[in-house]
């Protein structure tokens, strides 16, 4: 009895502490379903069990399938079925099948929203067998009773759905009677493409009228099981995680944990006590199925910001069912974790009171192979055809610009200036403004990368100015005094405009200290807990917070606009020809404040607002590694990864973004002398059309000991000039001869890949031998440099 009355206490206390704009449930333990419902859900409605229900499934065909559907709309390219209320037989108790077609009538093939056999999977246990039967599948929060469930609408008997035909297609309204929340979808068929949208702002929650607690519509699942395909199908998956990754149909994978990564990586307020794997990230908000001669093309067209791609495969272990699916799950409302007192083991999930509104809208694209024969003798499909898909919806619907010039092959280097390094003055340690490359000294190394053979180069120049340095909110745009002032940075300037090379002043505001009209108490993120986001070093060996190092906090993305005004103004005035945003192109998160309340949908509008004044200010944009909304105010792109996060559930690597953006803007790898094999990356990068980019520092490797600049012990400039010169040498003539042209083929066969171009260019890798032939022409990459050794001069 004691026991729960000191239970009862935390409870209350964590109920007293937590901020009343959040509403807490205990957190699930890792791996646990984040609401199965199952032993909520146990069957007392029927006497037969899960298997027996399978077993006395009679299997239907396509046919049998459309006599309880009517057609809701059609163009020229498709058609939408819908179900047919008019067609269930109310003596029977029948009730409406969640299900929905769409057909391709270039050549009559059927994506059907869910298999039309899931209630026949032998594999699959009642509840799994409701969720692929299912268009949408609800987890929500149960505030009254602290536990977290899924509803599935396929299960008809607790989720009431509500037809109207509308133009162009059909609303539904999803009544999920056991949480009482309401969510009206709307399924439109566009030109080619269906479009499916859910408006937030039209989702009503229950409320308990005696304790006003609601139950919370956490994340929604749309069209889980569209395309999915079962145990018979070849095919796969391909999914956009790093450079990019498939999955493929059926893979045995059954030990390995199902895909689920939020796009636009992790949201950094809620930091986590240790440091997670490290991933590539996901920076484009789509997937592709592939079923031999027909593929989807999957694109989260607005709600991007707060949305997850998950996939599993076929098999006990993995998805647990007969099938593999492929789906974006969207998240209604952030999240985050709050520890109570000394217990750090038994976390408590907390979410935000209010929904924000926003529209979550995805949209399909139904894919035919033509009449072209491939490589391999087929007229299949295969992720190159997804990538082009979606680089004409980028091209068309997003206003990307095509910016790839003919017959260009750039160096991208990456010169640091100054950084804080602790320095003993009358005996005391004080951190200082230390120069590692000031301005001379980045003339010097790019006039001997010029003279080496680099004859066109895209240089970003960071930790330039003094707030860049001392870790401050950095926009003012002016030279500092410790790299060698304004003179200095004026001659570095002029060097660099006199000889063609393009040059990025970059900025990167979002971890800083207060300074610079910017403070910690009232400029800092908060967090969903309601605490203040800090940034923490971690420990390499452990993973766990680095406590000699002062933290840093995150600045609130309710400041971007102002701060990205005065910016461009700043820039204008000094005469800077582009910009930098730095990891911003590549980080969203939001600020969960009473103060401010951004979303991270909102922090994506701010950071495509701030670019967009920059854009019309007449300054030039390079982008790293960036998410899908900075491309359309993007000239140059840097940093871009050629391989996925690697994760057990892939089957292959493929450089999917390059594809897509391949013949649009100009991109690099990531920097080649930070990688563990400089040969196999610059080889790739040959294969997938990219540039090359080097880090460089002046200091030697000694003297970025204990300073934020240690992570760039490989990049002492005199190691480095002569090998990145010679491989820009080596690369190109090959990367030139179809800078401005589309990927149209590229096949990987063992560790030889073909790529084709649409200019007719064709150029052939050879990994093993490390060796490219253009048109035909074959060099080998150890007649340009020594193979396997950095060439110290």
């Amino acid at each position: 009895m004691q026991k729960r009355k000191n239970m009862m206490c935390c409870v209350l206390a964590a109920a007293l502490v937590l901020p009343t704009m959040l509403w807490s449930v205990p957190a699930l333990a890792d791996g646990e379903d984040a609401g199965d419902g199952a032993a909520a859900e146990t069957s007392t409605e029927t006497s037969v069990t899960a298997d027996d229900e399978a077993e006395a499934w009679v299997d239907r065909t396509e046919a049998d399938v459309f006599e309880k559907l009517k057609k809701v709309a059609e163009n020229d390219n498709l058609e939408f079925w819908a179900p047919d209320e008019s067609k269930v037989s109310e003596s029977d108790d029948e009730k409406v099948e969640d299900m929905f077609a769409l057909v391709n009538k270039k050549n009559g093939y059927v994506w059907w929203s869910s298999p039309i056999n899931a209630g026949g999977d032998s594999i699959a246990s009642k509840v799994l067998r409701s969720e692929i039967g299912s268009s949408m599948v609800l987890t929500a929060a149960q505030i009254e009773d602290r536990s977290t469930s899924n509803m599935r609408s396929g299960d008809t008997a607790k989720v009431g759905l509500t037809f109207t035909e509308t133009d162009g297609g059909v609303k539904v309204e999803y009544y999920f009677r056991k949480m009482g929340i309401k969510i009206p979808v709307t399924y439109k068929l566009g030109e080619d493409f269906l479009e499916v949208s859910v408006d937030t702002a039209k989702i009503s929650e229950k409320h308990d009228a005696s304790t006003e607690e609601p139950i919370l519509a956490q994340q929604l699942a749309f069209l889980n099981s569209f395309g999915a395909a079962d145990m018979t199908e070849e095919g796969y998956f391909v999914i956009p995680d790093g450079s990019g990754a498939l999955i493929n149909f059926n893979n045995e994978k059954y030990t390995a944990k199902a895909y689920s990564q939020l796009i636009y990586d992790v949201d950094v307020t809620a930091v986590p006590k240790t440091k997670g794997p490290v991933v590539e990230g996901v920076s484009l908000p789509m997937y592709g199925i592939v079923k031999g001669e027909n593929a989807m093309l999957a694109v989260a067209a607005e709600g991007d910001g707060s949305c997850y791609i998950c996939s599993d495969v076929s098999g006990t272990g993995q998805s647990n069912t007969e099938y593999n699916r492929c789906y974006f799950k969207f998240l209604l409302r952030s999240a985050d974790q709050y520890y109570l007192g000394s217990d750090q083991l038994n976390p408590l999930d907390v979410y935000e009171k209010n929904l924000s509104e926003r529209k979550l809208t995805v949209r399909y694209y139904p894919l035919t192979a033509s009449d072209e024969i491939n490589a391999d003798g087929s007229t299949a499909l295969d992720y190159v055809d997804i990538a082009a898909k979606y680089r004409e919806y980028l091209l068309n619907e997003q206003k990307v610009p095509q910016k790839a010039k003919a017959n260009a092959a750039e160096m991208y280097v990456d010169l640091y200036g100054g950084t804080m390094k602790q320095k003993n003055v009358l005996g005391f340690p004080i951190f200082m403004k230390t120069s590692m490359t000031s301005y001379s000294e980045m003339q010097e190394i790019l006039t001997q990368l010029k003279d080496a053979g680099a004859d066109s180069m895209t240089v970003s120049l960071n930790n330039w100015t003094n707030a860049g340095i001392s870790g401050k909110v950095d926009y003012k745009g002016k030279a500092s005094g410790t790299l060698g002032g304004s003179g200095d940075f004026k001659k570095l300037t002029g060097y660099m405009n006199d000889n063609s090379i393009a040059w990025y002043p970059t900025v990167d505001n979002s971890a800083y200290y207060t300074g610079q009209g910017y403070w910690s108490l009232t400029d800092t993120a908060v967090r969903v807990s309601g605490s203040f986001a800090r940034i923490v070093d971690y420990e390499r060996a452990y993973g766990v917070p680095y406590g000699e190092k002062k933290t840093m906090s995150l600045l609130s993305p309710a400041t971007f606009p102002e701060l990205y005004e005065k910016l461009v103004k700043n820039y204008q005035k000094q005469n800077l020809p582009g910009v930098s945003i730095g990891s911003m192109s590549a980080k969203l998160y939001g600020d969960y404040g009473k103060k401010s309340g951004t979303a991270r949908d909102t922090t994506k509008q701010y950071i495509v607002d701030s670019l967009g004044k920059m854009q019309d200010a007449g300054l030039s944009v390079l982008s790293e590694d960036p998410n899908a909304y900075v491309l359309p105010y993007t000239d140059r792109i840097t940093d871009l990864p050629l391989y996925s996060s690697g994760f057990n559930i892939f089957d292959a690597d493929v450089p999917l973004y390059q594809l897509v953006m391949h013949g649009v803007l100009p991109y690099s790898t990531k920097a080649v002398n930070g990688s563990a094999d400089a040969e196999r990356l610059v080889m790739l990068a040959l294969a997938a059309g990219s540039n090359l980019h080097f880090d460089m520092l002046y200091a030697e490797t000694s003297e970025l000991k204990d300073t934020d600049f240690d992570v760039y012990y490989y990049a002492y400039y005199e190691y480095w000039i002569k090998n990145a010169a010679q491989y820009y040498q080596f690369s190109k003539d090959v990367l030139a001869a179809a800078s401005d042209s589309y990927i149209i083929s590229y096949v990987n066969d063992g560790d030889v890949i073909t790529t084709k171009y649409a200019n007719g260019t064709e150029t052939v890798v050879d990994l093993n031998e490390c060796s490219v032939s253009l048109n035909g022409q074959k060099k080998y990459l150890k007649d340009y440099v020594e193979e396997g050794a950095v060439v110290f001069e």
